[in-house]
C-alpha cells in the first residue's frame, strides 16, 4: 500500500499580509528501509546560524549537522537577522557542503508573540515540500513560531527538539524572574503569572503597530544597562509613556498571555516525537513541568577534540582566571568583576568574548569595562578555532552564570583542554563540576562566596593539578552525532512497525 506524506501549502489571500489560506497536499512517499546503510533525510532548524551568529546553539547546530552529513542527507533552515531585511526572501547556500536555507523575514515573529508571520510559515512549508525530510530537528526556539513543529509533523516527518534552555516553560527562557530571583517551578501549571512582560499579545490599543517595534520589556532592559546614569534615567522616564498608552506589560492581558503560552507549549509537547536534554537537571525540570518522561532522552553535548596537555605555565606566577563566552547579563560577568576586586596583585582575570551585536549586551559591556578593577584584561571576540590556544593560557575557567545553566559548552570545552572550572552550585553547572573534584563551586549570585573560591585557588594553586587529574572524558562531536542518529532511526523504525 502506498504511503503518503501530508504537506501544508500556504497561499496568501488578497485581504492583506496577515491573511492566509492553507491547503493539505498528499505527496506519495515510497516506503524506506531504515537499516544502518540507508541515508536519512534530515532538516535541522535554529533561530540563528553561523556566520551570522556563533553562540552555543548555533555552533552546536552547525557541528551536529556537519557530523550527520558524513552519513546522511542534511539541510539547515534558519532565520538569522541581517542588516538588509528587505525584501523578505529565502536564500540558499551550501557553505559546508550541505544545503542551508536562510529565511529573512524581518524578525517580527517569535514564540513569545501571539500573532503569525505568513512569510516565515510559507517559506518553511516550501522547504518541507522541496527537501521532504524524514526527521525535522529543532534547536534554539527564540524567534521561531509555535506552528512550525505542527507543520513538520503534518508533512509526515518525525519531529525532534533539543532543549538548549527553558523557553518552552519559561517566557524568560532562563527560569529567572524579573526581580533576578531563580524560578523553581516544578508543576504542570508552569506559567504561574511569571515574567508576563516578556509575552506580547495583539490585544489592547493599536495592535497593528506592535509587530513592527521591539517589545517594551526589551527597551526597558536596554535602558537599565546604560552606563551613563543621566542617559539611563532619561530613557527609563521616557519609557513610562508607552506603558500608559498600551498598558504595562507586567499587568496587562495576563489571562490571554497565560492561555497563549500554555496552549502553544502543550501543542509543541504533543507534536514533538522526541526531546533531547543535554543535562539531567534540565531533563528532570521538564518532566516535573509535565513533559512525559518517555519523550525526553539525556544526551550530553559533544565537543571537538582538544589537547589536554597543552597548558602553558604563567610567566609571572600569577594565577590566571578566565571568562569565556557571551557578555549577556545572565552569564554573570558583572558578578565576577565585583568578586575579583582587590585580587589583581596576585592574579589576573582574562575576559574573552563578545556582545554578539545585542544593544542590551553592548550597554552592559560598556558599564562593566568602566567598573573593572586592576588585574582584568579584556581581549574581545575570538574565533572558535582559537579556543584551544586561549584555554592553554588559562589556569582555571570561571563560569559565574546567575541562571540554571543547562550544560554549558564553556565547562565542557575547558575540561577538554584540561582546565579546571569554578562555577555556581546549581543546575547543569553543578552537575558537571563537583566541589573539590573537577573544580570549585560557589553560592549562585553571591560575589563574596565567589571571591572566597578565587582566593582558595590563589592561596593553594597546587589544587589545580589535582583537579586536572579528575577531569572526565566527554563525548566528541562524532560520538554525540552517533547517539542522535540512533534516536532518529529508532523513531523511523517505530513508525514502520506501527504501519506494518
Amino acid at each position: 500500500m502506498e504511503e503518503h506524506s501530508a504537506v501544508l501549502v500556504t497561499g496568501l489571500a488578497s485581504a492583506g499580509p496577515f491573511s492566509a489560506k492553507v491547503w493539505l497536499v498528499l505527496i506519495p512517499v515510497a516506503p524506506r528501509d531504515c537499516g544502518e546503510d540507508v541515508l536519512m533525510r534530515i532538516l535541522q532548524l535554529n533561530h540563528q546560524y553561523p556566520p551570522f551568529s556563533r553562540q552555543g546553539s548555533e555552533l552546536h547546530c552547525l557541528q551536529l549537522s556537519t557530523s550527520l552529513a558524513k552519513t546522511d542527507d542534511v539541510a539547515v533552515f534558519h532565520i538569522s537577522d541581517v542588516k538588509n531585511r528587505r525584501p523578505h526572501r529565502l536564500e540558499r547556500s551550501a557553505p559546508d557542503g550541505f544545503p542551508v536555507f536562510h529565511c529573512i523575514d524581518g524578525g517580527h515573529y517569535s514564540r513569545l508573540a501571539d500573532w503569525s508571520n505568513p512569510f516565515l510559515v510559507e517559506q518553511f512549508q516550501r522547504v518541507l515540500a522541496e527537501w521532504r525530510p524524514e526527521i525535522v530537528h529543532f534547536h534554539n526556539y527564540l524567534s521561531l513560531g509555535d506552528d512550525l513543529p505542527t507543520l513538520a509533523r503534518h508533512q509526515g516527518a518525525r519531529v525532534v527538539y533539543t532543549l538548549h534552555d527553558y523557553g518552552l516553560i519559561c517566557p524568560n527562557h532562563l527560569l529567572l524572574r524579573t526581580d533576578g530571583q531563580l524560578c523553581g517551578k516544578c508543576q504542570p501549571d508552569f506559567f504561574q503569572d511569571c515574567c508576563p512582560e516578556n509575552l506580547r499579545t495583539a490585544g489592547g490599543s493599536r495592535p497593528w503597530l506592535r509587530h513592527l517595534v521591539p517589545s517594551l520589556s526589551r527597551w526597558r532592559k536596554f535602558a537599565a544597562q546604560q552606563a551613563n546614569p543621566l542617559v539611563r534615567g532619561l530613557l527609563q522616564a521616557m519609557l513610562h509613556v508607552p506603558g500608559w498608552i498600551y498598558g504595562e506589560p507586567a499587568t496587562s492581558n495576563i489571562a490571554r498571555k497565560r492561555d497563549f503560552f500554555q496552549t502553544h507549549t502543550k501543542r509543541i509537547i504533543q507534536d514533538v516525537d522526541l526531546f533531547i536534554g543535554p543535562s539531567e537537571f534540565l531533563r528532570q525540570k521538564f518532566i516535573s513541568c509535565g513533559l512525559p518522561e518517555e519523550k525526553i532522552r539525556f544526551i550530553r553535548y559533544g565537543i571537538r577534540k582538544m589537547t589536554p596537555g597543552n597548558h602553558k605555565p604563567s610567566p609571572n606566577r600569577k594565577v590566571r582566571f578566565g571568562f569565556i563566552g557571551a557578555f549577556h547579563s545572565q552569564k554573570g560577568l558583572e558578578l565576577l568583576v565585583r568578586a575579583f576586586e582587590g585580587l589583581g596583585d596576585r592574579a589576573m582575570l582574562h575576559v574573552h568574548g563578545s556582545a554578539f551585536g545585542s544593544p542590551i549586551t553592548e550597554s552592559l559591556w560598556e558599564r562593566v569595562q568602566q567598573q573593572a578593577p586592576p588585574g582584568i584584561m579584556f581581549h574581545g571576540p575570538y574565533r572558535n578555532d582559537q579556543l584551544e590556544d586561549i584555554l592553554s593560557t588559562i589556569d582555571v575557567v570561571v563560569v559565574p552564570s546567575v541562571w540554571f545553566e543547562n550544560s554549558p559548552f564553556t565547562i565542557q570545552e575547558a575540561f577538554g583542554a584540561g582546565c579546571p572550572v569554578i562555577t555556581a552550585n546549581v543546575g547543569g553547572m553543578a552537575e558537571l563540576v563537583r566541589h573539590g573534584v573537577e573544580g570549585l563551586q560557589f553560592q549562585i549570585g553571591d560575589a563574596a562566596d565567589l571571591r572566597r573560591q578565587l582566593q582558595v585557588v590563589i592561596d593553594h594553586p597546587e589544587l589545580l593539578q589535582q583537579f586536572r587529574k579528575n577531569l572526565p572524558s566527554l563525548p566528541d562531536l562524532n560520538g554525540q552525532a552517533d547517539l542522535v542518529r540512533r534516536e532518529y532511526r529508532r523513531l523511523l523504525e517505530s513508525r514502520m512497525g506501527a504501519n506494518a
